[in-house]
């Protein structure tokens, strides 16, 4: 056909269109969507070419190899409020537009990304809308979601795939249209192929085959040519520079199937096991046939995958969720700030450290406001943050995390526990040669690497913090020393921390043993260094994360356990410290030290004994860690009515992934049916959903809360316990009931 009837031709009939040019990486994509951009633009059509390429050569041929600034390294290096779009589009041949994405730099950040910022930009100044037809160069292959945009609806219309017949190229050809299928199952985008051909063998006919399996046409036939090596010598186009050769009427014939609504496709993907068949020799062939809008799109049936057993997920059973708390990133700061001598790095955005401060501070405000108490654990005393950004967020914030941390190193700071959060783990900053340049200089960097979908929850974050002090933190040089001891998994946020810390370490004192470490609340990194002074460490409580944490330092370090946590009432106390006082010969101490505490024991508890007398109780309880409970009951000469037991012993290690007891609803109806009957003035229960079902005239109280720990818990509670008696409707807190009567008769 005459090149000036196919021109008249395409004015004629064209549309406007956005296309989208995929291909294996080096098939040639560039030099194709420039030549056929140049030949839009002969066609009289005002084009404009993407490349969303981190080489952003895309564009080169079309202006002449001009230098171009990339929408990336323009938003890097200008401020919000003095950006253009035209700092980043060039102006090409018959007045195209010339837009490189550009990336970050080979092997940091994220480019996908960086592809969602460009259409981010690009969107805000509508660029877009200002062209009749978008050509859009992507990298190779679809490999994530950034360089997946120009296929969703929004931007292309059309996708061209370019291949030659190369086993590698067809098969990069099948992946983009598995990914194509991915994004849109139900839709039809695929215009074709363009095949690039090497000029060797039987290319053609193993394109022919590929386009058969998945139902395409082969949209042009691209002759391997001297000519196109003549004009990319000279930046640029073969349309350009070859206006009348066979080649460029290759490209004004492709521009007009392309701009003379175009019949699509739908993405027709082979399966791994036929692309397999395919790739030796096996041929499926099909009959390539139109598709309209209204037949359906047919597909080659997939050979059917093997049934596999798959676990239940956890998100489907509510009774089996983990509740979330928060995201891991916090979870790891507050655990982290109880390390009086390290200072924190939080590599996240503002708004993520902001959350994090929030949360830890709160404890510490509520009790100072309310209470007049000043936590120190939770006022943080080196607190940095790297302040991520969308540009560190594609380009990596490995140079601003280094810049921070050396700002902490001068100001004398040898310990830096740095927190990562979502971002920096999906564009992959990699801060361990930060760690080891720190550490050439006697800084100790400590990585806790929470990114949000490996970590998790608030509390994943909580023990990763654990996790790596205990493995990175502690000096296995140090030698053990007598009378010392650690205490290991704190409740590190309950009101009765301090209080059971600093009775213990009373106790302690008086049986000549010094707490050697708090493992980790309200600690300093020296001490945890020193870990491995005390013979025998203490498990505050046990939890999963609690034996895994003393399986670390038991297999780690060879440390010594007792067997039993934090104990609560007077028997279990003294039991448990008899055994402390035998492991470190101090048994006259020990037994001294329980003659005193029982005498102040009796002696409340025979007070108490006045103000319980004649109150009915019933008992709803966990069967975890329940002695105290009962012991007291006895001390105290409660007349217990009923004791209901749920659960059952897998419950004391359950932690927040507690599940209900086969038999909830029985103990449930059993608890309904003694309330009924027994009529008690007081439910002792350590379950916080066995609350829900107690009426609220019944005075409650709820064991699930903060308790303390040692000779006193019982009496502790008891004491509390009686004021709720005091809480009528003529209470104190009334006092306004005769005015309101007197107002409102």
């Amino acid at each position: 056909m005459p090149l000036s009837k196919v021109i008249w031709n395409f004015i004629m009939r064209r549309t406007n269109m956005q296309i989208a040019v995929y291909g294996k990486g080096g098939i040639g994509k560039s030099t194709i969507s420039a030549n056929l951009t140049a030949a839009l633009a002969v066609c009289n059509s005002k084009v404009l070419q993407i490349g969303c390429d981190p080489k952003h050569d895309s564009t080169r041929l079309l202006h002449h190899g001009q230098k171009i600034t990339t929408i990336l390294d323009y938003l890097l290096n200008t401020p919000e409020d003095e950006q253009n779009l035209a700092d980043v589009l060039i102006p090409g041949f018959l007045d195209t537009g010339c837009i490189e994405a550009g990336g970050p730099r080979p092997g940091m950040g994220c480019a996908g990304r960086g592809i969602l910022t460009a259409f981010d930009f690009l969107n805000k100044y509508h660029a877009i809308e200002k062209y009749d037809q978008v050509i859009y160069d992507v990298l190779g292959d679809v490999v994530c979601g950034g360089f997946a945009v120009p296929v969703r609806k929004q931007y292309a219309d059309a996708v061209v795939l370019v291949t030659s017949g190369e086993s590698m190229s067809i098969y990069a050809a099948n992946n983009i249209l598995c990914g194509i299928k991915n994004l849109n199952p139900q839709g039809r985008q695929i215009a074709g192929i363009i095949y690039n051909s090497r000029g060797v063998g039987d290319d053609r006919k193993y394109v022919e085959d590929f386009t058969n399996a998945v139902n395409l046409p082969i949209l042009a036939e691209i002759p391997r040519s001297n000519l196109f090596t003549q004009a990319e010598k000279e930046a640029m186009t073969l349309v350009e520079k070859s206006p009348k050769s066979a080649e460029a009427n290759i490209f004004l014939e492709l521009a007009q199937k392309l701009q003379t609504q175009p019949v699509l496709y739908a993405a027709a993907a082979l399966s791994e096991e036929q692309m397999e068949l395919f790739m030796r020799g096996k041929r499926l062939s099909h009959t390539t046939t139109t598709i309209s809008k209204h037949t359906s799109a047919p597909v080659i049936t997939a050979v059917p995958a093997q049934p596999s057993a798959t676990k239940k997920r956890a998100l489907s059973d509510p009774f089996s969720r983990v509740p979330l708390y928060g995201c891991a990133y916090r979870g790891a700061i507050d655990l982290a700030v109880h390390i009086k001598d390290a200072a924190i790095l939080g590599h996240a955005p503002k708004s993520c450290t902001w959350y994090a401060i929030n949360g830890f501070t709160s404890y510490g405000r509520r009790g100072l406001y309310e209470r007049g108490i000043l936590y120190p654990a939770f006022v943080p005393r080196q607190f940095e943050n790297t302040d991520i950004t969308i540009n560190e967020a594609v380009y990596g914030g490995i140079e601003q995390t280094r810049r921070k941390a050396f700002q902490m190193v001068k100001r004398g700071i040898r310990n830096i526990i740095t927190v990562t959060s979502c971002i920096p783990g999906m564009s992959g900053d990699d801060l361990v040669p930060l760690q080891k340049e720190l550490k050439s200089l006697g800084v100790d960097m400590y990585i806790i690497h929470t990114d949000g979908i490996e970590a998790g929850d608030y509390n994943e974050g909580i023990a990763l913090c654990y996790k790596t002090l205990a493995l990175q933190a502690v000096d296995p040089n140090v030698k053990p020393e007598p009378d010392c001891i650690n205490l290991v998994y704190e409740h590190t946020i309950s009101s009765q921390t301090d209080r059971t810390f600093m009775n213990l370490q009373e106790i302690f004192k008086r049986i000549g043993i010094r707490i050697n470490c708090r493992f980790i609340c309200a600690e300093s990194m020296e001490n945890i260094h020193n870990f491995l002074k005390a013979p025998y460490s203490i498990m505050a409580r046990y939890d999963k994360l609690g034996h895994e944490l003393q399986k670390i330092f038991e297999e780690k370090y060879g440390c010594r356990f007792l067997c039993n946590e934090l104990p609560r009432g007077f028997s279990q106390t003294a039991s448990w410290l008899r055994k402390i006082g035998k492991l470190y010969g101090k048994e006259k101490e020990t037994e001294q030290v329980i003659l005193e505490n029982r005498i102040q024991y009796t002696q409340t508890i025979n007070n108490l004994k006045l103000l319980y007398k004649g109150k009915k109780v019933i008992l709803f309880l966990k069967n975890n860690s329940i002695d105290w409970i009962l012991e007291l009951a006895h001390d105290l000469d409660l007349d217990v009515l009923d004791s209901i037991l749920i659960g059952s012993k897998e419950d004391s290690v359950a932690d927040w992934k507690h599940q209900f007891s086969a038999d909830w609803e029985n103990a449930q109806n059993t608890l309904f049916t003694s309330i009924a009957k027994q009529k008690p003035d007081l439910i002792i229960l350590n379950d916080f959903m066995g609350q829900a079902f107690i009426l609220d005239e019944i005075c409650t109280v709820n064991l699930a809360r903060d308790i303390s720990t040692g000779f006193f818990t019982g009496t502790d509670c008891a004491a509390k316990w009686i004021r709720l008696f005091e809480n009528t409707l003529e209470g104190r807190w009334k006092n306004d009931k005769s005015l309101f009567e007197k107002r409102c008769p």
